[in-house]
Formats: structure tokens, sequence, C-alpha cells
């Protein structure tokens, strides 16, 4: 039952980290790729077809531990808003 709820509980992190990701990716393309290279605003599902797609591109490390599973959910959740909080500042100087 365990191994169960862990499951369930990484479900309901993809769930919630897919939109977020995707949030980010459309604030982040909108605000770079767009002036930069002339490219066309996307939408937030072509956002988070496009963060799903490199996720599972990138995807490294399958945590093994309860401790790893922690941290790669809370990474998951705050990644997103530390990098449109980032990518908030430097669009400021543009």
């Amino acid at each position: 039952m365990k191994g169960l709820k862990g499951v369930l509980a990484m479900f309901v992190v993809a769930i919630v980290a897919c939109p977020l990701g995707g949030v980010a990716l459309r604030l982040l393309w909108g605000w770079f790729m767009v002036p930069t290279f002339g490219l066309p605003v996307i939408s937030l599902v072509q956002a988070i077809g496009i963060a799903l797609v490199i996720s599972f591109l990138t995807q490294q490390h399958i945590p093994r531990d309860e401790d790893e599973k922690v941290k790669m959910i809370i990474h998951e959740l705050l990644a997103p808003v530390v990098f449109v909080s980032i990518g908030w500042v430097v669009h400021l100087f543009m």
C-alpha cells in the first residue's frame, strides 16, 4: 500500500507541475523568444505540451527513496517559480 501512495503522490505532483511548467514556459517564451527570434507567441496548451516533451527528453534520474522523491517534488514545484522570477528581473532590463 505504501508504494501505491507514492505513485499517487507523484501523479498528483505531475498534474500540478505540468501546468505550472507550462505557465513558466509561456511567460519566458513571450519575454525572450518572441522579441529575440521573431517566433510566434505560444498558447498555454502549446507550452504545456512543449514542457512535457522537454521533460521526457531530458529526464535523467528516477528517485529511489523517499528523501529523493521529496526533493524531486520540491524541485518540480519551485523550479518554474524561480525561473520566472529570474526571467522577470532580466526582462525588466530589456
